[in-house]
């Protein structure tokens, strides 16, 4: 049950201690004590204190919240670790502690925890729910597949939170995009990357082999895996579900093209447009249709 200032009041004797400078006193005692167990009560209770938002101003104020993140980074004790990963989950939805956080290096911090502790079930199902709320960066290869761990286990929290947080960032994209966004890259191609292509896919096409510089032009195909590459770096997860192109004029070699990818529309399917200038000239033009997969 959250409280309201007039009910803190009233439980606050007249000459007791108002709750902001007990969660003052609170946190000068974790700095002043070496019994371990000491500071595991005082971390468990501003813990608690997170809980409510009313508190918020308080645990800024006296850098408890400083303290939680300075436990995460530095802290091998388990209790203090689930203490202070209880408390930023509570404070999470506080835009000014999130910022901190996000600004803090503290979500890398968060992740390594996790593949640390991957066996403890309190302190990952609150690391776990403040990457839910609070990550913004992309999943690196090694914590995905320990992700894909960790959803395949038999712990039905576990896999509950990894599924919800996996599918927040499958879907990211459409909270980055809006209609009509654009997205643009120049790009000039040169003779090596033509022939890099040809050995990769095996096009011995003459006309991209001419000896004549002039007379060669860019694969079609190169063009669309140009156009490939900014579509899957900016909708991660998602997948082609088809496309249509066309290439009305030529694309030469040594001389600067332009994709230009235009969102035009962030339903479950999304659809985008695309088109490649050169000179002035449109080379390559198309639409694709894009569906979201679970990682």
């Amino acid at each position: 049950m959250f409280s309201s200032f007039d009910r803190l009041k009233k439980r606050t004797p007249n000459e007791g201690i108002n709750r902001r400078e007990y969660i003052s006193l609170l946190v000068d005692e974790y700095y002043e004590t070496n019994n371990l167990e000491a500071q595991q009560q005082v971390t468990a209770n501003l813990a608690n204190f997170a809980y409510d938002p009313i508190n918020w101003n308080f645990l800024k104020s006296s850098k408890a919240h400083e303290l939680f993140v300075e436990i995460l980074n530095c802290s091998i004790d388990l209790s203090l670790l689930i203490h202070a990963a209880a408390g930023i989950c509570n404070l999470c939805l506080d835009t000014e502690f999130s910022e901190y956080v996000r600004r803090g290096g503290v979500l890398k911090q968060i992740k390594f925890l996790i593949g640390k502790y991957s066996k403890n079930t309190e302190l990952i199902a609150h690391l776990l729910t403040i990457l839910i709320y609070l990550n913004n960066e992309p999943i690196e290869d090694d914590f995905r597949q320990l992700c894909e761990t960790l959803r395949t286990g038999s712990n039905r929290l576990i896999t509950n939170l990894v599924n919800v947080f996996m599918e927040d960032y499958v879907t990211q994209s459409r909270r980055l995009f809006s209609n009509q966004k654009v997205l643009t890259l120049c790009r000039t191609f040169r003779e090596e990357d033509l022939l890099r292509f040809a050995e990769f896919t095996g096009d011995s096409n003459p006309i991209h082999q001419h000896k004549t510089a002039q007379h060669r032009f860019v694969n079609g195909a190169l063009l669309n895996a140009v156009t490939a590459g900014i579509i899957g770096s900016n909708f991660p997860g998602h997948v082609v579900t088809s496309q249509e192109f066309r290439f009305p004029k030529r694309c030469r070699l040594d001389e600067e093209a332009v994709f230009t990818v235009k969102v035009e529309n962030l339903r479950k399917i999304v659809s985008v447009s695309y088109y490649c200038k050169q000179g002035g000239q449109t080379v390559f033009v198309g639409s694709a249709k894009l569906f979201a997969m679970k990682l």
